[in-house]
This record gives structure tokens, sequence and C-alpha cells, in this order.
């Protein structure tokens, strides 16, 4: 139990990066709004949802026989790690472009296409 709980926990400084880079991109790019805030801070909870109800699986299959095996916690922890990881560097990269390169964004599956035109849209205005 104390290793999923340090799972969560390390997962939960993940969720907080992104949801602190979310923010600082919102300010830096002028389009804070307290209806996107509200949104994402339901995101995030519905995130810790997952990890205690993944929790509530593993201690469940020690005493139930649920069909399944399989130690929940870790799969869900590394799942949200990456989701958090390529959001934050998506959010990085909207604060600062130099600092993260269009290749790497381009590993975490992030369309640098629609910035390209955007670009291109106010240099010719």
């Amino acid at each position: 139990m104390k290793t999923k709980l340090i799972l969560c926990a390390i997962t939960c400084a993940f969720v907080l990066v992104d949801f602190i880079t979310g923010f600082v991109k919102a300010r830096a790019t002028n389009t804070f709004q307290s209806k996107y805030m509200r949104e994402g801070l339901y995101h995030k909870i519905a995130l810790v949802l997952c990890m205690a109800l993944s929790i509530l699986i593993d201690v469940a299959q020690a005493w139930l026989d649920l069909g399944i095996s399989v130690p929940v916690t870790p799969v869900v922890c590394a799942y949200i790690v990456l989701m958090e990881v390529g959001s934050a560097v998506e959010n990085l990269g909207k604060i600062n472009p130099d600092i993260v390169p269009r290749v790497l964004l381009g590993i975490f599956g992030i369309d640098t296409k629609g910035d390209q035109e955007e670009d291109e849209t106010h240099a010719h205005s």
C-alpha cells in the first residue's frame, strides 16, 4: 500500500506541474479565462479520482475475485505521468518556443503545423 501511495504522490506532482505550466501559459499568452481554469481543475480532479479508483481495485483484488490479478495502480500512474509530461512540454513550448524544439513536440505527438500557420498569418498582417 505504501508503494501505491508513493506512486500516486509522484503522479500528483506531475499533475501539479502540468497545472502550473498551463496557468503560466494562459497568463503569458493572454488567454486566461476562469471557465477554462475550472475545466482544467475538474480534469485534474478526475485524474486524482482515477488514481484512487486504481488503488481501490488493487486492494479489492486481494480480497475479491475480480477476474484480474494485475496491479492497476502502476499502469494508471504511468499513463497519467506520460500524459502530463506531454501536456507540460506543450505548455512550455507555448510559453517560450525557444526552450522546446519542434522535434521534441513532434515526439510527443503535439501538432506544430497550426502554430507555424498562425505565425505566418501574423507575419503577413
